[in-house]
């Protein structure tokens, strides 16, 4: 089960046992990807007692998501890509003993067999108790939370990257596939759709007629899945 690591460092100092707590996103990057295949994928919340002594008062916050229905800019839906409650609270009750403590929270990625491409969606911690937003470890308090879907093809061995060459990459017009023998190639944009569709036996696929961008080749071949970014110029 992949999870991410939230922190949130609050530094509480207290006149008795009770010394240094930390809470939240432990992890220095802003975002981090989950495959839309492993429903076990689960974010988890942290609480760090420096002096590893039992905690005298609770610690907590509200998750709350964030997607394309409250920012446009954001492709995921929750209940359609994931599925996690809009908000709930995240508390660490007193009595919380020992350097780590941890609470999971599933986010339950939703399985698209067709969709080829990124969901993106973002948590945000508020209403924080214990602790104060300028307290929040390298300043999360919103994460990016990327959903990576494997398309139409999951199931389809994927070849080794080790074993086939895509070049030129960029390339404004032709793009070959070597050390596979490919069936079909397919050029799909980074939301999934699918902007070229060669059916056909060949190694080689003409991308001229695509607007300049990211997308992503799609091949499949006598020994599996052959799939890897390229550049259109």
């Amino acid at each position: 089960m992949k999870k991410i690591y939230f922190s949130v460092i609050s530094t509480l100092l207290f006149f008795g046992a009770q010394a240094q707590i930390s809470y939240g996103f432990d992890y220095k990057e802003n975002y981090e990807s989950f495959t839309n295949k492993d429903a076990g994928s689960a974010i988890t919340i942290a609480l760090y007692n420096a002096n590893q002594d039992s905690t005298t008062r609770p610690y907590s916050a509200i998750l709350s998501v964030i997607d394309n229905t409250t920012k446009p800019s954001l492709n995921a839906i929750n209940k359609t890509h994931f599925d996690m409650p809009a908000q709930q609270k995240v508390e660490f009750l007193p009595g919380q003993k020992g350097y780590r403590n941890i609470i999971n929270v599933p986010i339950n990625p939703i399985a698209d067999p067709v969709f080829w491409g990124q969901r993106v969606f973002e948590l945000n911690l508020g209403t924080l108790e214990g602790f104060e937003v300028g307290n929040l470890v390298n300043g999360h308090e919103y994460f990016t939370i990327v959903i990576d879907y494997d398309g139409s093809k999951i199931g389809v061995p994927r070849v080794n990257k080790n074993m086939f060459t895509i070049y030129p990459n960029p390339s404004s017009n032709n793009i070959y596939v070597t050390g596979v023998e490919c069936q079909s190639i397919q050029v799909l944009d980074l939301m999934g759709k699918i902007v070229l569709d060669q059916n056909l036996p060949g190694n080689q696929i003409n991308i001229e007629t695509l607007p300049a961008g990211i997308y992503v080749l799609n091949a499949m071949s006598d020994k599996g899945l052959v799939t890897q970014k390229i550049v259109k110029q």
